[in-house]
């Protein structure tokens, strides 16, 4: 049911190549289009997240009203996933109405945030120090993933994690640069190639596969 934009990090340099390969003006319209669709997005899942927050409150606390409202959702044809990522948005969005660095957050990054809300001390001084909106969200999860085991948020904890991930960042695309040269070595291959050779590289590709769906 869910029908949305939403830009996900590995995106958006290839949206960058797209725009370098076209004129200013038409780049601009299309970076303005983003924008405005990805507006949207968000204020419609804000409207969901409320109206789904009111119905849950109004069932919170009966018995005999147990398990209705996932009844109520799945009969909508909502996954669970969506339902409270929609409610979780909507609340950290209403708690935080006078930051407007939380108000223009993209969903995903909100979502993430909104993991700390059974210690809302934290969740407010991660808001308060960290920069989330220049944050990618594989950061942004990791903070928050240490912040809960070790029930303290620093600035050296943030740095660190930034600073791990920029260097995990860079060895990927130095991973990029030599397989794409080891392509091209091996498309010009003029000897004779051994079967074992052959083998070898299957496995690497094989374990490369593997890595992707555990990123993923």
């Amino acid at each position: 049911m869910e029908k949305s934009l939403i830009i996900k990090e590995e995106q958006k340099e290839e949206l960058e190549n797209v725009y370098a390969q076209l004129d200013k003006e038409i780049s601009k319209t299309m970076k303005q289009a983003v924008e405005t669709m990805t507006l949207v997005t968000q204020n419609t899942k804000f409207v969901i997240g409320e109206q789904l927050s009111k119905v849950q409150e109004k069932l919170a606390g009966k018995n005999q009203y147990d398990g209705f409202f996932t009844k109520w959702f799945v009969a909508l044809g909502l996954k669970k996933d969506f339902v409270y990522d929609c409610i979780n948005y909507y609340e950290v969005l209403v708690a935080n109405l006078d930051n407007q660095i939380i108000q223009s957050l993209q969903f995903s990054k909100v979502c993430e945030v909104a993991k700390l809300k059974d210690t809302p001390d934290l969740q407010k001084k991660v808001i308060e120090i960290a920069p989330i909106k220049d944050m990618r969200i594989k950061e942004i999860k990791t903070l928050v993933e240490e912040v809960k085991e070790k029930q303290e948020v620093t600035e050296e904890m943030i740095e660190a994690i930034i600073e791990k991930e920029d260097k995990s960042k860079t060895s990927f695309k130095n991973f990029v640069k030599v397989t794409k040269t080891f392509i091209e070595t091996f498309e010009n291959q003029t000897q004779e190639i051994k079967k074992e050779e052959v083998k070898e590289v299957l496995e690497l590709i094989e374990n490369v596969k593997d890595l992707c769906k555990i990123s993923n």
